[in-house]
């Protein structure tokens, strides 16, 4: 049962997190106003994958007892730009309960971006482990 729990919020984050990790940086951002309306919709649609992945994250986080509006408020946090420059924890060799509490330090620390790639990371790790 803690596995359907687990593999439900997993599979909703799997598609969004593909963009996660390849979202365009500042400079491709500017590159983008200054080329024109082809890629100016490409940006506009990576906005809407963030807003999806967004709302994904706190779905994920409120099957983790979350209320809404924490989760929300968690969620919102994301920054794929910012998760890319900052440094990851490696969850090798980690336990799923280790790694729960990593994230729990992260909520109670208030550094929720933190929070939100931990969770990111576990649930692509799991993924592959189900492969």
């Amino acid at each position: 049962m803690n596995r359907a729990l687990f593999l439900v919020p997993m599979l909703a984050l799997l598609a969004p997190m593909a963009f996660a990790q390849q979202i365009i940086s500042h400079d491709a951002m500017t590159n983008t106003r200054e080329a024109g309306w082809g890629n100016h919709q490409a940006w506009i649609n990576s906005m809407a994958n963030l807003d999806e992945l967004r709302v994904n994250l706190a779905q994920a986080w409120q099957g983790m007892g979350m209320s809404p509006q924490a989760a929300k408020l968690v969620a919102d946090a994301y920054d794929p730009e910012r998760a890319a420059r900052m440094p990851h924890a490696s969850l090798n060799g980690k336990s799923n309960q280790e790694v729960a509490q990593m994230m729990q330090i992260a909520l109670k620390e208030q550094r929720y971006l933190a929070a939100d790639q931990l969770l990111i990371d576990f649930l692509g790790r799991n993924a592959k482990k189900a492969k």
